[in-house]
């Protein structure tokens, strides 16, 4: 009786090498349940269960008679303690004196272990053929074909009518059999110039590829999805996704939406980032499938985001840009993503703000939400939240007014945009409710020296729409708003010119110390701009000289300039 301890990991064709060759499986299984010998796992102990023999655990209980030695389990199953593989090697010695031999196979070198043999398992393989070691392999089956397909193309039929398979093939004389997934390699031909074609395929759960060529296929058959267990169900996700990624149209519709409902049912137990990446590509793809693929997105998010999540959310934001309507029955799930600090919230925020840009009312729950991701820390976050606000604010300024201190807060931003539409948001709500803005008058005063003209323009104006309900309030700024006048752009002017107007009831002393601006801005290329402050002097009584204005009521080309210029020297003599 030997004693023969194996690791699993590139020393079992579970997980074998790359480019050795591993020990069979059945050989594994051969000599530890017919052949009498001892056979322990020491690595990887999935191999206990893969091949049913022992692993190191019950080494331990042997040993012992229990296994306290390796303390409690942690919430993955390990232990506190773990012998290190000398050790593993040195308690299975102890327990078998009398055995005839100790074989170690694994892919690191234990052979400085005492009394124990070691082997690389592709060594292990050539001298248990070769009959050097006191093992013999399994007794041979007859390998010879009783299926077999005639040609490529009967290869090829097989394989456009499924996702996984089973397949089951001749390899150095032996007859195989996996579940497989197919894949086509990066090159320009799978045939070879002289000799038959070959199909590559992905052995399910160890990651490896492997090539067969026609003749060495004996059999090739598609798994249902509804047959595979549910830890072999992310093959079949995986091989789906590859599919949709090559030819989308190629899919069942039926078959992905029915995956993807499982998924989303049985979330605890499928391949959650498998089944992620497939609702992902299905989003991206399929707009037939798109409503149960971001159904089962919401499902599959993690408490716990990784990258992949937050290309979950992304792809949900690309969708929505032309499809928003696809987010609607998800707004509580985007807010509360949105509300909370985490991987989720630009993706989450950004979606809310597409759904706001189509429908505001759609995204009415989600203000509270947006409330809060307008002050996040990053820019984007910010910039998203407070569009959506504003585009909110346009069509029910109501449900926005609790928001308008973090708007007050986002109009001190640096990102040209997000102030612009702070101060877009602002004033829809003082259209509405102005005594809520008044406090904002201060802020606005700030920014109105800002480079960005869009927010220079907004301010002024906004200034103006609380004139009209607190004059009085907006008059004390009267050097600040006039100064405005001498911008280079247009409708800050403009702006200015109404603001002055509205407030200048309140205080025309305050107008009147503005003389030499307002002189100035006679001469303003914008007529508009003329007109107003026309009205500006004759409602505050400004001494500018009559001749101008004068010379404006005869030959100026605006027709309100000039019946406004006229009123102005009606007010003046």
């Amino acid at each position: 009786m030997y004693v023969l301890a194996f690791d699993r990991d590139w020393t079992v064709d579970l997980n074998p090498h790359p480019r050795r060759e591993a020990v069979p499986l059945e050989w594994v299984r051969y000599w530890a349940h017919e052949a009498n010998h001892e056979v322990w796992a020491i690595g990887n102990q999935d191999l206990v269960e893969e091949a049913d023999i022992p692993g190191t655990v019950e080494s331990i209980r042997r040993r012992d008679g229990h296994v306290d030695a390796l303390g409690e389990q942690d919430d993955y199953g390990e232990y506190e303690w773990w012998p290190e593989r000398k050790e593993r090697l040195r308690i299975l010695a102890e327990l078998f004196p009398d055995a005839e031999g100790y074989i170690v196979v694994d892919d690191l070198d234990l052979g400085h272990v005492d009394g124990w043999e070691h082997y690389h398992a592709w060594d292990f393989v050539e001298h248990v053929r070769q009959g050097q070691l006191g093992l013999s392999a399994p007794p041979s089956t007859d390998l010879s074909p009783d299926g077999g397909f005639e040609s490529g193309d009967a290869v090829r039929e097989v394989l456009a009518n499924g996702y996984v398979f089973e397949l089951t093939h001749r390899t150095d004389g032996e007859r195989k059999t996996h579940l497989v997934t197919h894949f086509e390699p990066d090159r320009p031909s799978m045939t070879p110039l002289k000799g038959p074609p070959a199909f590559w395929f992905e052995p399910v759960g160890n990651g490896e590829r492997v090539s067969v060529r026609l003749p060495e296929v004996e059999a090739l058959q598609p798994v249902p999805y509804e047959r595979l267990a549910d830890p072999l169900s992310g093959a079949a996700f995986a091989a789906v996704r590859k599919q949709l990624e090559e030819d989308p149209a190629s899919v069942d519709k039926a078959t992905l939406q029915t995956m993807l409902t499982d998924a989303a049912t049985d979330a605890v137990n499928v391949d959650r980032r498998e089944a992620l990446r497939l609702a992902i590509t299905t989003v991206e793809s399929r707009a037939d499938a798109r409503k149960v693929a971001v159904d089962t997105t919401f499902v599959l998010l993690s408490e716990e985001p990784t990258a992949l999540d937050r290309a979950a959310l992304q792809a949900l934001h690309e969708a929505a840009t032309s499809e928003p309507a696809v987010l609607t029955d998800h707004v509580g799930d985007l807010a509360a993503y949105a509300s909370q600090d985490s991987m989720y919230q630009q993706a989450a925020t950004r979606c809310l703000m597409e759904l706001a840009e189509a429908d505001p009312a759609s995204v009415l729950d989600a203000v509270p939400a947006l409330e809060a991701a307008a002050t996040a820390e990053t820019e984007a976050t910010q910039s998203y939240a407070v569009y959506a606000l504003s585009r909110v604010a346009g069509a029910h300024p109501e449900e926005v007014f609790p928001a308008i201190d973090a708007l007050i807060e986002a109009m001190q931003s640096e990102d040209e945009t997000t102030q612009t539409n702070a101060l877009a948001a602002l004033g829809k709500i003082a259209s509405d409710y102005p005594d809520a803005a008044e406090p904002t008058v201060d802020e606005l005063v700030a920014v109105l020296d800002c480079d960005a003209k869009r927010v220079r323009n907004n301010a002024v104006g906004l200034l103006g729409d609380l004139a009209q309900e607190h004059p009085a309030v907006v008059i004390e700024y009267a050097d600040q708003i006039a100064a405005q006048l001498e911008d280079d752009n247009i409708q800050a002017r403009v702006n200015a010119s109404i603001a002055l107007q509205r407030a200048g009831e309140a205080d025309p002393a305050a107008i009147r110390a503005q003389q030499d601006r307002l002189e100035a801005a006679l001469e303003d290329p914008s007529p508009e701009v003329r007109a107003n402050v026309c009205s500006l002097i004759g409602n505050a009584y400004v001494s500018v000289p009559i001749e101008t204005l004068a010379e404006m009521k005869e030959n100026d080309l605006d027709e309100t300039v000039r019946e406004r210029a006229g009123w102005a020297i009606s007010r003046l003599d």
